[in-house]
């Protein structure tokens, strides 16, 4: 029999009233707050229904738990992030194979470094809530926008463009994440964005479709 999760991750209810909206956008913030003040292992239902001002019985009428909220808060997070890498995805689309590489990398750079303390901060709750599959469902989505991209490349064309942008999309939250774990000056962020650009780029010039040789009429 498959073993049960003493925890439900899942909210208690949806806000469908714009007070209910208002309320979960302040526990969210304040859960950001709780994370980057005290750290995971300190995060309780209690301290952020206190920095939201509401009452403890009040978060738990939308967060069974605090495994629930931090589900939450990451899937947030992680909306918010896909959502502004898919949106400077059409900026470079029907661009060059150079340009569409430097493109992605700097968006997703830029996307990650807006909110790196927060990153930073969700780190440790990943593990704790079953993290890689909201990880892996994020992935997907940004993949999607960028096998559109690479489908409008105007000087290169590949196979199995979904694949691929799945590839480079994996590898790159990969390396940033270990980067920003780290807080190592070995990878700043300007060295960290050659070193993806170069990655990137050499991959699809590496994948790109040869052409089928014609056979010379003898």
């Amino acid at each position: 029999m498959p073993v049960r999760s003493r925890y439900s991750l899942k909210p208690r209810k949806r806000p469908v009233q714009a007070r209910s909206e208002t309320t979960v956008a302040v526990l969210f913030e304040a859960s950001i707050q709780v994370l980057l003040a005290v750290g995971y292992r300190k995060f309780t239902t209690t301290r952020v229904a206190e920095r939201a001002g509401v009452s403890v019985g009040t978060l738990y009428q939308y967060f069974p738990n605090r495994q629930a909220l931090i589900t939450s808060v990451i899937e947030r997070y992680l909306d918010n992030l896909t959502s502004t890498i898919d949106l400077h995805c059409r900026d470079f689309r029907g661009q060059t194979l150079d340009e569409i590489a430097k493109g992605f990398v700097d968006a997703v750079i830029a996307a990650k470094w807006a909110h790196i303390e927060v990153s930073r901060a969700l780190h440790e709750a990943l593990a704790d809530v079953g993290g890689a599959q909201l990880v892996r469902a994020a992935a997907m989505r940004t993949a999607g926008s960028v096998a559109e991209v690479l489908r409008s490349c105007v000087d290169a064309s590949f196979r199995e463009e979904d694949r691929l942008a799945l590839l480079i999309v994996i590898s790159c939250s990969s390396v940033l994440q270990t980067a920003i774990a780290e807080q190592t000056t070995a990878l700043d962020r300007e060295t960290l964005r050659a070193h993806m650009r170069a990655m990137v780029l050499g991959y699809l010039r590496e994948m790109r479709a040869r052409k089928p040789r014609i056979a010379l009429v003898k």
